[in-house]
């Protein structure tokens, strides 16, 4: 199941393109790469992507781009490849970064499915958001989570994007190693990888079970989310 070539993620994590035409992912490492693989799989299907980013994100020269959101740039690019990102320029770091509110909301008009980086996490594979994160639009209509599986059984410090906000919504230390218990919690929590959802429908992603000695310790979290209510699932990207 954890074998990336046989994985189709929009199966995997129940996506209908003709319902969630806005889609944010947020949380840990392995968000850039689940959104070039949607993108993929929507493509496949016929279906038109954009993708951009309410913080930052890695600039992708060999992908189409929009500067500024510029309309003509997006519907030449949807027409001619049947994707594009668009977003603004930020020359200090070479990353792409967010567009206006007003910008945002006009890339729902081209009638393709927009996929958002909505969260940042410095390619670590775990976080709890501070008070100013996630940046989710008020018109998304499904949030995915994403943890990496490769924290697990790993001190918090080592692992963690912003590792003393971790321990302290844990009641551990930052030497202290992150369990299965601890990920079900940050995986349920609203001040984890629910914050700010609010009535967006919500899934959870599991990334690098491969890396996993049982990868039965992914079925159970899991098997214990489906029983909390929440949509999960587990694979392998490169993130």
């Amino acid at each position: 199941m954890t074998d990336n070539r046989m994985q189709n993620f929009l199966k995997l994590l129940n996506i209908d393109p003709q319902k969630h035409k806005s889609i944010a992912v947020v949380g840990g490492g392995g968000k850039t790469s689940l959104i070039f693989r949607l993108a993929e799989e929507l493509l496949i299907q016929g279906q038109k992507v954009i993708i951009t980013t309410t913080t930052h994100m890695a600039y992708e020269p060999s992908k189409p781009f929009a500067l500024h959101g510029d309309a003509s740039a997006v519907r030449e690019a949807l027409s001619s490849q049947g994707m594009v990102i668009a977003a603004e320029y930020d020359f200090s770091t070479g990353k792409i970064s967010s567009l206006s509110s007003q910008k945002l909301k006009e890339l729902t008009g081209y009638g393709a499915v927009l996929l958002i980086e909505a969260d940042g996490a410095r390619r670590m594979p775990v976080k709890i958001p501070k008070d100013w994160e996630p940046v989710i639009p008020d018109f998304v209509q499904l949030v995915i989570g994403v943890i990496g599986l490769d924290c697990l059984d790993e001190p918090i410090f080592k692992t963690a994007y912003s590792a003393e906000n971790l321990a302290f919504f844990l009641d551990k230390t930052e030497l202290d190693s992150i369990t299965s218990t601890d990920l079900f919690k940050i995986a349920v929590s609203e001040s984890g990888l629910r914050k700010d959802v609010q009535d967006s429908e919500f899934r959870v992603y599991f990334n690098k079970a491969d890396v996993l000695d049982e990868v039965a310790r992914a079925e159970k979290l899991v098997k214990k989310l489906k029983e909390a209510g929440v949509q999960s699932s587990y694979g392998s990207l490169i993130s």
